[in-house]
């Protein structure tokens, strides 16, 4: 069965994309990307249509208004782009994942696939909660208890949950369902690595220059700013593996990390 990425167009995206075209091959990928307006959409969904277009792998981007919410500078263009990475936090937009994923599971049920692959990392889990194992495993769950036509499941979840879990007390014990239970996996195979660990393994395979198909920039200018935090997180993976980046930055100095 066809896997589904969550494909943004950033570094960490990229290698996911890369390391399942070598497991499963491209035709059994499809790359899932989001418009929900933020401000660097263009830039990135350019990236990863490029990469898309070179791989031969089918491409799929979603409009979603998440933006009309507003919370947050990616999609408030009133509120400019921190560069303190301490003030991190204020790049979360509210509920993101949780509204991907669920989409991201639609799109898998119509379209035959048994995994969903995200690129949350180590890195991500201290600003956005978003990009916790537990959150994932309760997404795959609840991922599980809506789909139309279980097949592996019962069509009551509390059932799996009661028989995965039959000596725990407490609900906060329990953390997930067994895989013999889910139709849909989550799957996060970036989530214990830093984003330099993860760069190292792809730099053992590729060549740097297969990066210049991803793009990172919050500010989602022509080239990427340098400053804002995703920018210091990618520079600083790439000076972690001692690599130049092939798309480059408008200000080059690091700032905050």
């Amino acid at each position: 069965m066809k896997k589904l990425i969550m494909h943004s167009g950033g570094g960490d995206s990229l290698a996911i994309m890369l390391e399942y075209i070598e497991q499963y091959g491209a035709s059994e990928i499809i790359s899932l990307g989001f418009n929900y307006g933020q401000r660097h959409f263009h830039m990135e969904n350019a990236a990863a249509v490029a990469f898309c277009d070179d791989a031969g792998i089918e491409r799929i981007v979603l409009d979603i208004p998440i933006g009309q919410i507003g919370g947050c500078s990616l999609v408030d263009h009133t509120i400019p782009v921190t560069t303190d990475m301490n003030q991190q936090r204020s790049t979360v937009v509210p509920m993101r994942n949780s509204i991907f994923l669920m989409l991201a599971a639609a799109v898998a049920q119509v379209r035959g696939c048994d995994v969903i692959v995200h690129g949350a990392c180590k890195e991500d889990q201290a600003a956005y909660r978003d990009c916790r194992p537990e959150f994932f495993k309760f997404m795959e769950m609840a991922i599980q208890a809506g789909i139309t036509q279980p097949k592996k499941g019962n069509e009551n979840i509390v059932e799996n949950i009661a028989l995965v879990n039959k000596d725990k007390k407490y609900w906060g014990e329990v953390i997930g369902i067994n895989d013999m239970f889910i139709d849909i996996k989550i799957q996060t195979p970036l989530i214990k690595e830093s984003k330099s660990e993860t760069m190292a393994r792809i730099l053992s395979k590729y060549p740097v220059t297969v990066y210049a198909n991803s793009y990172s920039c919050y500010n989602g200018q022509a080239m990427q700013c340098g400053k804002c935090p995703a920018c210091q997180e990618r520079k600083a993976a790439f000076d972690a593996n001692k690599v130049k980046d092939p798309v480059g930055y408008a200000h080059d100095e690091f700032l905050s990390l």
